[in-house]
C-alpha cells in the first residue's frame, strides 16, 4: 500500500514507463471505475494529478486491488484552542469486486490516517441513499474513527451522500486525548 503525492506519483509512473511496465494510471483508473460499478474508464488519476492530490493504491498479484485519493483543502483552520489544522477530503475510495471482504477499504483508509490523521481533519462523503446505501463502506470508515454527521447531505452524481469526519489524533479535544486525560486523572 502506498500513498504518493502527485509529484511522487509522476516520478514513479515515469520509472515504470522507462522499465516497460504497464502504466499505473490506466490500472488505477480501470480499478476505480469498475470499483464504483461504472462502465468505460474515468480519468480519476489524471484529475487528481491536475489538482495536485495524493493518490493511494494497493497492489495484489500485480493488480490494483484498491485505490483512494486525498485532497488537502485550503491553508488550514484554527480551532477554539488556537490549534491550526488542515482538512483533507478523502474521495473515490474503492475496492475491486474480486478483492472485497478482505479489509482493503480499512487498509487504504488506515494508510491515509497514518500519513495525515495527526494534523488533518479528514472528511469524506459516502452514499446513504435508501436502497443504495454503502453499508460496508460506512462500517469501514467507522472502524477507522470516522463519525457520520447527521443530515449533512450532498447531492452527487451517484445520489445522496452523507458526510463523515475524523478529527486529528493530536487534537486536545480528540476522544483518545479525553480518554487518556481521564485515565491519568484516575491514577492520581
Amino acid at each position: 500500500m502506498v500513498i504518493l503525492s502527485s509529484e511522487e506519483f509522476r516520478a514513479q509512473e515515469n520509472n515504470r514507463i522507462q522499465m516497460g511496465l504497464e502504466r499505473l494510471i490506466n490500472m488505477i483508473n480501470l480499478q476505480s471505475t469498475r470499483g464504483f460499478g461504472h462502465d468505460g474508464m474515468n480519468p480519476t488519476v489524471e484529475t487528481s494529478l491536475n489538482n495536485n492530490e495524493y493518490i493511494g493504491y494497493l497492489m495484489i498479484n500485480n493488480k490494483v486491488a484498491a485505490s483512494g485519493f486525498g485532497n488537502i483543502d485550503g491553508q488550514g483552520n484554527i480551532d477554539s484552542q488556537g490549534n491550526k489544522y488542515k482538512t483533507m477530503n478523502l474521495h473515490s475510495i474503492s475496492v475491486s469486486e474480486e478483492f472485497r471482504g478482505q479489509g482493503l477499504c480499512k487498509q487504504i483508509t488506515d494508510e491515509f490516517i497514518k500519513k495525515f490523521g495527526k494534523n488533518h481533519i479528514l472528511y469524506l462523503t459516502v452514499r446513504t441513499e435508501p436502497g443504495n446505501e454503502n453499508i460496508s463502506g460506512i462500517k469501514c470508515y467507522e472502524k477507522n474513527g470516522f463519525i457520520m454527521l447527521p443530515q449533512v447531505y450532498r447531492d452527487h452524481y451517484d445520489g445522496k451522500n452523507n458526510a463523515m469526519i475524523r478529527l486529528p489524533t493530536n487534537s486536545k479535544n480528540s476522544i483518545r486525548s479525553r480518554r487518556n486525560r481521564k485515565t491519568r486523572n484516575k491514577r492520581k
